[in-house]
């Protein structure tokens, strides 16, 4: 399956029996099928039994805002119920293109395997992509790493707007050459004056203006810095782009400069951390979803039969 166990389905029969020609609905075991997620093993939580018990079984998924997080409990449950050995299913990018999810300690069999087969997710995760074959009895694994895209501009953009930065930066340079030749007249000026008695008031008006030259000329080099920056790190910007919801930088990492444009997708764990709220389910507006604080676990079983 896509993503993991439902409260609600206890048997393959009533997975048979779901009527999949309709939107995905936002709750229900149609919902679960492909929006829940096996628990983080080794995750620090709060020690007490309802934490406990809420890992085993099922709680809500605060990463996907709807849907539910399944526990090894839950799994056994359903293999048992069903005589399978494993589940395999998709939904979360793994760095080695593979995770095994609660092995059994006896058999060494994972009971739930998750195979993630898009090498380089989103072009900046640097993850391995994998496969499953089944050869008889035995499962092999296949990794495989990403191929060079051919060339085109990023994200399929046109030449005019890849070609923007390029202009603003030249456009820039030109106007600060100007105000800076300015200001440098204006100081030449000043220094050859023959000494005379100036007026008050024309002394307080040339400095007002040197004062207004000077900001413009510090306005323009900050413009000049930020163009040169876009230039520069356009494509690791366009990526940073894609990964945010909104389809916007984050606030004020350009006036970090490039190393910080960088060091925002530099390996798995932060590309992930900043794609985060890509992983949840969309409001049903299509708008991108508001983060939430963690509520407490309510825990779930499987119904009576």
């Amino acid at each position: 399956m896509h993503g993991g166990l439902s409260p609600d389905i206890r048997n393959l029969k009533e997975i048979e029996e779901i009527d999949r020609f309709r939107e995905v609905p936002r709750e229900g075991a149609f919902c679960d099928l492909l929006w829940s997620d096996p628990v983080e093993e080794n995750r620090e939580d709060d020690g007490d039994v309802a934490n406990e018990d809420a890992l085993n079984w099922f709680s809500h998924n605060d990463t996907r805002q709807c849907s539910f997080v399944f526990g090894v409990e839950a799994v056994q449950t359903f293999l048992t119920k069903n005589r399978l050995t494993a589940m395999i299913r998709a939904h979360e990018v793994q760095y080695n293109g593979y995770k095994m999810h609660f092995v059994n300690q006896q058999s060494q069999i994972p009971r739930v395997i998750t195979i993630f087969s898009a090498p380089n997710y989103c072009d900046v995760y640097k993850n391995k992509g994998a496969c499953l074959k089944f050869d008889n009895e035995l499962l092999n694994i296949r990794q495989f790493v990403c191929s060079p895209h051919p060339y085109y501009l990023p994200n399929f953009m046109d030449v005019f707007s890849w070609s923007l930065p390029f202009v603003a930066e030249k456009v820039t340079d030109m106007l600060w050459q100007i105000l800076r030749h300015g200001a440098e007249i204006q100081n030449t000026n000043k220094k050859d004056a023959p000494t005379q008695s100036v007026s008050v008031a024309n002394e307080t008006v040339m400095s007002k203006k040197g004062s207004v030259l000077r900001e413009k000329v510090i306005a323009v080099t900050k413009m000049m810095n930020m163009y040169k920056t876009l230039r520069q790190e356009q494509e690791s910007i366009i990526k940073l782009k894609q990964l945010s919801p909104n389809k916007k930088l984050p606030h004020g990492i350009l006036a970090k400069g490039a190393d910080a444009i960088r060091q925002a997708i530099s390996s798995f764990n932060t590309a992930r951390q900043t794609d985060r709220l890509n992983e949840a389910l969309p409001n049903p507006d299509g708008s991108p979803p508001t983060p939430m604080a963690k509520s407490p676990r309510t825990v779930l079983k499987f119904r009576d039969d």
